[in-house]
């Protein structure tokens, strides 16, 4: 990022140690002695390492480990040790290179836990780990007592800092710069992957991370309707609803919005209605992200609406939304807790939530609105800001 001198940057070790800290906390709440991650966005929330690519590498080539109070180690492939030791000085030489080889790597994290000292008895929490190496973890680990972390991590990242909300908000505008181009060049005769490149392009122009993010979606007519979620060579008609579901990684930090668009002209009034309902469904969403609510109150004011406009049934899995962050889904998940009847969360200040209803008609097309809010003191900030298709709502 660069620096002007007529504003402040953010603190990136302020914001390291905020992560640290909201992690020690919630390990202590946990009865954890250390926790384990192979996750590469729980791997760059301890550490700040940016992984090379992990959906290339056959196996988990990244780990993290943490006792409390401690400093975090990282664990990275032989290939990114050089950059870690180099360019990574406030992980204070905490550095091991980890074997290609899954059973060769137990000893990098012996030798870890030999450096923080854990003793026997130590309760460790592992939140993502293959089975075949849990297994011999196990057995060459008997001494300590290995427990599920994957509440750990998600209750820890669940609560942003300002200095995340501010690389959020970036990631936000990278994606809508990327939107706006392909709405303004817009047009019946493109195909599905011409639109995508165009989102594509501008983003990475404006510092978008590649390949940490969902692939850009474009989907048009009837591939907007089953949702086909990646873009084809479907050629954009007249009258298609075009589905464009976009998002980046800034610095570690995710956006992740969408906006349906027309192509051309509408076909019909059903069109408009669909549209009309999918708007204020979300709009009804977003007015329910406040602190102290629930997010299946989230999920209500969203459902009610759909419900009472005759599209529940034609609802995306019905899943309202979710939060976003280091990882670009995360947990609460918005509308999980109707469908499976799990445990709502209570919406704190500092959580960031995308809000994504979507109707998926036959005959007609599939819609989704999606709008990035965080929750502050007294309400919520609206993250996202591009217009919405308002010839297709209903006056």
């Amino acid at each position: 990022m660069a620096e002007f001198d007529f504003e402040q940057p953010i603190s990136m070790e302020k914001m390291r140690d905020y992560r640290l800290d909201r992690i020690d906390e919630q390990m202590k709440n946990d009865g954890l002695d250390c926790i384990i991650t192979m996750r590469v966005d729980n791997v760059r929330y301890l550490t700040s390492f940016r992984p090379n690519s992990p959906n290339l590498f056959y196996y988990f080539r990244y780990a993290a480990v943490k006792a409390v109070g401690d400093d975090p180690w990282a664990l990275v492939a032989s290939g990114d040790y050089d950059r870690a030791m180099t360019y990574m000085p406030w992980l204070k030489q905490k550095v091991k290179p980890l074997p290609m080889d899954p059973m060769l790597s137990v000893a990098r994290f012996k030798e870890v836990f030999s450096e923080l000292g854990l003793t026997k008895g130590a309760k460790i929490g592992v939140d993502e780990m293959g089975f075949q190496l849990f297994q011999v973890f196990k057995e060459t680990f008997s001494d300590y007592e290995f427990v599920d972390g994957r509440n750990t991590f998600a209750r820890a990242k669940a609560v942003k800092c300002a200095e995340e909300i501010y690389l959020i908000k970036k990631a936000c505008a990278i994606a809508e710069a990327g939107t706006q181009v392909a709405i303004e060049n817009l047009r019946p005769g493109l195909t599905e992957i011409e639109v995508s490149a165009m989102i594509h392009n501008e983003m990475v122009l404006r510092g978008s991370e590649g390949g940490h993010t969902h692939p850009t979606q474009v989907n048009s007519g009837e591939n907007a309707i089953t949702l086909v979620r990646f873009p084809t060579e479907r050629i954009i008609r007249n009258g298609d609803f075009v589905l464009m579901d976009v998002g980046c990684c800034f610095n570690g930090y995710h956006s992740d919005y969408c906006r349906t668009v027309m192509a051309g002209n509408p076909l019909n009034n059903e069109q408009k209605k669909v549209y009309t309902a999918v708007y204020d469904a979300t709009m009804a969403a977003i007015e329910a992200c406040k602190p102290g609510a629930l997010t299946s109150d989230i999920d209500k004011a969203s459902r009610d609406v759909l419900r009472k406009a005759g599209y529940e049934k034609f609802w995306y899995f019905g899943v309202t939304g979710h939060a976003t962050g280091i990882c670009l889904q995360e947990e609460p998940i918005i509308g999980e807790a109707s469908v499976n009847g799990e445990k709502p969360w209570i919406i704190e200040p500092g959580m960031v939530f995308c809000i994504e209803p979507s109707v998926h008609l036959p005959g007609v097309g599939g819609v989704r609105i999606e709008d990035m809010v965080a929750v502050t003191e007294d309400g919520f900030e609206l993250l996202t800001q591009t217009e919405y298709e308002n010839r297709l709502l209903l006056k």
